[in-house]
Protein backbone atom coordinates (compact mmCIF):
# COMPACT_ATOMS: atom_id res chain seq x y z
CA UNK A 1 0.00 0.00 0.00
CA UNK A 2 2.89 2.31 0.47
CA UNK A 3 4.85 1.70 -2.17
CA UNK A 4 1.32 2.62 -4.56
CA UNK A 5 0.85 5.69 -2.83
CA UNK A 6 4.72 6.65 -3.18
CA UNK A 7 3.74 6.20 -6.80
CA UNK A 8 0.81 8.17 -6.84
CA UNK A 9 2.56 10.98 -5.22
CA UNK A 10 5.65 10.46 -8.04
CA UNK A 11 3.47 10.71 -10.69
CA UNK A 12 1.09 13.81 -9.02
CA UNK A 13 4.57 15.99 -8.72
CA UNK A 14 5.75 14.94 -11.68
CA UNK A 15 2.34 16.21 -13.62
CA UNK A 16 2.92 19.42 -11.68
CA UNK A 17 6.33 20.31 -13.12
CA UNK A 18 4.78 19.37 -16.48
CA UNK A 19 2.19 22.16 -16.13
CA UNK A 20 4.65 24.38 -14.31
CA UNK A 21 7.22 24.09 -17.27
CA UNK A 22 4.43 24.50 -19.68
CA UNK A 23 3.89 27.95 -17.98
CA UNK A 24 7.24 29.35 -17.63
CA UNK A 25 7.66 29.72 -21.33
CA UNK A 26 4.96 32.36 -21.74
CA UNK A 27 6.12 33.26 -18.27
CA UNK A 28 9.65 33.94 -19.25
CA UNK A 29 8.57 35.62 -22.90
CA UNK A 30 6.43 38.40 -20.87
CA UNK A 31 9.23 39.08 -18.39
CA UNK A 32 11.31 39.62 -21.07
CA UNK A 33 8.83 41.80 -23.10
CA UNK A 34 8.28 44.03 -19.79
CA UNK A 35 11.91 44.52 -19.18
CA UNK A 36 12.10 45.76 -22.74
CA UNK A 37 9.87 47.94 -22.09
CA UNK A 38 11.46 49.36 -19.04
CA UNK A 39 14.99 49.72 -20.98
CA UNK A 40 13.87 51.30 -23.89
CA UNK A 41 11.63 54.21 -21.66
CA UNK A 42 14.91 54.61 -19.18
CA UNK A 43 17.34 55.17 -22.24
CA UNK A 44 14.71 57.50 -24.08
CA UNK A 45 14.13 59.36 -20.84
CA UNK A 46 17.81 59.64 -19.56
CA UNK A 47 18.37 61.70 -23.32
CA UNK A 48 15.85 64.14 -22.18
CA UNK A 49 16.84 65.34 -18.30
CA UNK A 50 19.27 67.76 -16.84
CA UNK A 51 20.10 66.44 -13.55
CA UNK A 52 23.19 64.04 -14.15
CA UNK A 53 22.00 62.22 -10.85
CA UNK A 54 18.58 61.48 -12.49
CA UNK A 55 20.14 60.62 -15.76
CA UNK A 56 22.70 58.07 -13.40
CA UNK A 57 19.98 56.06 -12.04
CA UNK A 58 18.01 56.21 -15.46
CA UNK A 59 21.04 54.06 -16.86
CA UNK A 60 21.23 51.64 -13.64
CA UNK A 61 17.65 51.20 -14.01
CA UNK A 62 18.92 50.24 -18.24
CA UNK A 63 21.53 48.29 -16.68
CA UNK A 64 19.58 46.37 -14.58
CA UNK A 65 17.07 45.50 -16.49
CA UNK A 66 19.74 43.62 -18.71
CA UNK A 67 20.85 41.71 -15.52
CA UNK A 68 17.35 40.67 -15.03
CA UNK A 69 17.55 39.01 -18.55
CA UNK A 70 20.40 37.43 -18.11
CA UNK A 71 19.24 35.25 -14.74
CA UNK A 72 15.66 34.86 -16.89
CA UNK A 73 17.83 33.58 -19.63
CA UNK A 74 20.52 31.12 -17.56
CA UNK A 75 17.61 29.87 -15.57
CA UNK A 76 15.31 29.19 -18.83
CA UNK A 77 17.98 27.39 -19.96
CA UNK A 78 18.54 25.02 -16.93
CA UNK A 79 14.78 24.42 -16.47
CA UNK A 80 14.63 23.67 -20.06
CA UNK A 81 16.06 20.36 -20.36
CA UNK A 82 14.24 19.26 -17.51
CA UNK A 83 12.80 15.83 -19.71
CA UNK A 84 14.05 13.24 -17.00
CA UNK A 85 13.78 10.70 -19.93
CA UNK A 86 16.12 12.22 -22.78
CA UNK A 87 19.85 11.62 -22.37
CA UNK A 88 22.80 12.47 -24.45
CA UNK A 89 26.07 13.07 -25.23
CA UNK A 90 27.55 16.21 -23.40
CA UNK A 91 30.70 17.63 -22.71
CA UNK A 92 30.63 17.67 -18.95
CA UNK A 93 32.99 20.45 -18.59
CA UNK A 94 30.05 22.76 -20.46
CA UNK A 95 27.89 21.38 -18.16
CA UNK A 96 30.22 22.17 -15.37
CA UNK A 97 30.42 25.87 -16.77
CA UNK A 98 26.66 26.15 -17.14
CA UNK A 99 25.87 24.99 -13.41
CA UNK A 100 28.59 27.81 -11.91
CA UNK A 101 26.72 30.16 -14.40
CA UNK A 102 23.74 29.39 -11.81
CA UNK A 103 25.49 30.13 -8.82
CA UNK A 104 27.13 33.52 -9.77
CA UNK A 105 24.05 35.86 -8.55
CA UNK A 106 24.68 33.51 -4.95
CA UNK A 107 28.33 34.67 -4.47
CA UNK A 108 27.91 37.95 -5.82
CA UNK A 109 25.40 38.31 -3.05
CA UNK A 110 28.03 36.90 0.20
CA UNK A 111 30.54 39.32 -1.74
CA UNK A 112 27.97 42.14 -0.94
CA UNK A 113 27.22 41.48 2.59
CA UNK A 114 31.32 41.36 2.95
CA UNK A 115 32.25 37.50 2.35
CA UNK A 116 34.18 36.58 0.01
CA UNK A 117 34.54 32.88 -1.93
CA UNK A 118 37.64 32.61 -4.28
CA UNK A 119 36.89 30.17 -7.07
CA UNK A 120 39.66 27.81 -8.59
CA UNK A 121 38.16 26.04 -11.33
CA UNK A 122 40.06 23.65 -13.12
CA UNK A 123 38.84 21.61 -16.29
CA UNK A 124 40.98 19.63 -17.85
CA UNK A 125 39.25 17.42 -19.99
CA UNK A 126 36.84 17.97 -22.93
CA UNK A 127 35.26 14.09 -23.09
CA UNK A 128 31.39 13.49 -22.97
CA UNK A 129 29.31 11.81 -20.71
CA UNK A 130 26.16 10.45 -21.27
CA UNK A 131 23.55 11.81 -19.26
CA UNK A 132 20.40 13.93 -19.04
CA UNK A 133 21.88 17.46 -18.84
CA UNK A 134 19.31 18.99 -16.52
CA UNK A 135 19.64 16.35 -13.61
CA UNK A 136 23.57 16.37 -14.25
CA UNK A 137 23.08 20.16 -13.67
CA UNK A 138 20.95 19.40 -10.85
CA UNK A 139 22.95 16.91 -9.22
CA UNK A 140 26.08 19.27 -9.50
CA UNK A 141 24.38 22.45 -8.46
CA UNK A 142 23.58 20.85 -5.19
CA UNK A 143 27.20 19.76 -4.65
CA UNK A 144 27.70 23.55 -5.51
CA UNK A 145 25.24 25.14 -2.91
CA UNK A 146 26.14 22.45 -0.21
CA UNK A 147 29.55 23.97 -0.84
CA UNK A 148 28.73 27.40 -0.36
CA UNK A 149 26.70 27.03 1.84
CA UNK A 150 29.47 26.14 3.85
CA UNK A 151 31.60 28.86 3.83
CA UNK A 152 28.46 31.49 3.58
CA UNK A 153 29.45 33.23 6.89
CA UNK A 154 33.17 32.70 6.84
CA UNK A 155 34.53 33.18 3.26
CA UNK A 156 36.79 30.31 1.69
CA UNK A 157 38.09 28.55 -1.43
CA UNK A 158 35.85 26.66 -3.78
CA UNK A 159 37.88 24.41 -5.91
CA UNK A 160 36.51 22.76 -8.38
CA UNK A 161 38.49 20.09 -10.53
CA UNK A 162 37.93 17.84 -13.74
CA UNK A 163 39.95 15.20 -15.13
CA UNK A 164 40.05 12.12 -16.67
CA UNK A 165 41.08 9.17 -15.11
CA UNK A 166 41.18 5.50 -16.99
CA UNK A 167 37.51 5.51 -18.61
CA UNK A 168 36.02 7.52 -16.48
CA UNK A 169 35.53 11.19 -15.92
CA UNK A 170 36.78 12.56 -12.34
CA UNK A 171 35.28 15.62 -10.68
CA UNK A 172 36.04 17.21 -7.71
CA UNK A 173 34.19 20.21 -5.43
CA UNK A 174 36.17 21.10 -2.54
CA UNK A 175 35.61 23.84 0.20
CA UNK A 176 37.18 25.34 3.04
CA UNK A 177 34.23 25.50 5.26
CA UNK A 178 32.89 24.48 8.33
CA UNK A 179 33.05 20.89 7.25
CA UNK A 180 31.08 17.74 8.73
CA UNK A 181 31.82 15.97 11.81
CA UNK A 182 32.33 12.11 11.79
CA UNK A 183 28.91 11.43 13.05
CA UNK A 184 26.94 13.11 10.47
CA UNK A 185 29.26 11.98 7.60
CA UNK A 186 27.78 8.93 6.75
CA UNK A 187 23.89 10.18 7.03
CA UNK A 188 24.81 13.48 4.51
CA UNK A 189 23.35 10.90 1.57
CA UNK A 190 19.84 9.34 3.73
CA UNK A 191 16.63 11.57 2.76
CA UNK A 192 15.58 13.84 5.41
CA UNK A 193 18.68 14.68 6.66
CA UNK A 194 20.37 18.19 7.31
CA UNK A 195 22.59 19.92 9.72
CA UNK A 196 20.99 23.54 8.45
CA UNK A 197 18.13 23.47 10.54
CA UNK A 198 15.04 24.75 9.27
CA UNK A 199 17.16 26.34 6.08
CA UNK A 200 18.32 22.80 4.82
CA UNK A 201 15.14 20.31 3.54
CA UNK A 202 17.51 17.18 3.76
CA UNK A 203 17.13 16.29 0.02
CA UNK A 204 19.75 17.67 -1.57
CA UNK A 205 22.67 15.77 -1.54
CA UNK A 206 20.38 12.21 -1.64
CA UNK A 207 18.90 13.66 -5.16
CA UNK A 208 22.68 14.52 -5.97
CA UNK A 209 23.44 10.97 -5.58
CA UNK A 210 20.76 9.36 -6.93
CA UNK A 211 21.77 11.29 -10.38
CA UNK A 212 25.21 10.91 -10.12
CA UNK A 213 23.96 6.79 -9.86
CA UNK A 214 21.47 6.49 -12.35
CA UNK A 215 24.33 7.61 -14.69
CA UNK A 216 26.65 4.80 -13.94
CA UNK A 217 28.37 6.95 -11.21
CA UNK A 218 29.55 7.25 -8.10
CA UNK A 219 30.21 9.72 -5.42
CA UNK A 220 32.27 9.88 -2.04
CA UNK A 221 32.91 12.53 0.56
CA UNK A 222 35.70 13.25 2.67
CA UNK A 223 35.44 16.06 5.45
CA UNK A 224 36.76 17.12 8.99
CA UNK A 225 35.10 19.10 11.31
CA UNK A 226 36.60 22.59 10.43
CA UNK A 227 38.77 22.06 7.81
CA UNK A 228 36.71 21.98 4.67
CA UNK A 229 34.86 19.13 2.48
CA UNK A 230 35.63 17.52 -0.59
CA UNK A 231 33.18 15.28 -2.74
CA UNK A 232 34.49 13.24 -5.86
CA UNK A 233 31.99 12.37 -8.76
CA UNK A 234 33.16 9.55 -10.81
CA UNK A 235 30.93 9.37 -13.76
CA UNK A 236 31.73 7.09 -17.33
CA UNK A 237 32.94 8.67 -20.27
CA UNK A 238 31.29 8.12 -23.47
CA UNK A 239 32.69 9.31 -25.84
CA UNK A 240 36.42 10.99 -26.22
CA UNK A 241 36.07 14.52 -27.62
CA UNK A 242 38.35 15.85 -30.28
CA UNK A 243 39.28 19.17 -28.84
CA UNK A 244 38.30 21.93 -31.82
CA UNK A 245 38.44 25.70 -32.51
CA UNK A 246 35.36 26.63 -30.94
CA UNK A 247 35.79 24.48 -27.82
CA UNK A 248 39.30 25.38 -27.03
CA UNK A 249 37.88 29.19 -26.87
CA UNK A 250 34.75 28.29 -24.62
CA UNK A 251 37.07 27.21 -21.96
CA UNK A 252 39.08 29.90 -22.57
CA UNK A 253 37.04 32.81 -21.49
Amino acid sequence: MGDKREVITDLATQEYINILFSLSESIFHDFKNILATISGLSQLSALDVQSNEVRENLNTINKATFECRDVIDRFYSFIKGYDTDYKENIVLGKIILNSLDMIKHRLSSIIKQGGEIELNLNINSLNKIYCNEYRMKQGILNILLNAIDAMDESGGILEVNLYEEDENMVLEIIDTGIGISKENLDKIFLCNFTTKGEKGTGLGLKISKDVFEDHGGKIFVESKLGSGTKFTIILPTSEINSVDVLERNIYNN
